[in-house]
């Protein structure tokens, strides 16, 4: 059965919130910032709002997870690695919805 386009869209925006947060834990942890608590909070309730099989929360929680037990170097390559797959999937998404609205143009 296909995903709704609203369903894409909403995925899409999750996706672009977690990607950016994503992105601010990766600067501050390579600037040796330890101040990531607020982040990492934000990304967790980001991640509590999708499905529990969702693939993107299951890269947050990974990120969160390394963000919280590992040193700044590993955390931050765990986090740069879920950072760059949701870039994938956000990528996957726009051409999923350009490809629903090329369909429905036709």
């Amino acid at each position: 059965m296909p995903v709704p386009r609203e369903d894409m869209v909403q995925e899409l925006r999750k996706a672009e919130q977690a990607h950016k947060l994503l992105s601010e834990v990766e600067r501050r942890l390579g600037g040796g910032n330890t101040e990531l608590e607020d982040l990492l909070r934000q990304l967790e309730q980001l991640g509590r709002s999708l499905p529990e099989d969702d693939s993107i929360r299951l890269l947050i929680e990974s990120a969160v997870g390394s963000a919280r037990t590992h040193s700044s170097m590993k955390a931050g390559s765990e986090v740069a690695r879920s950072r760059s797959v949701i870039g994938g999937e956000i990528f996957s998404l726009r051409g999923g919805i350009q490809g629903i609205d090329g369909r429905a143009d036709l």
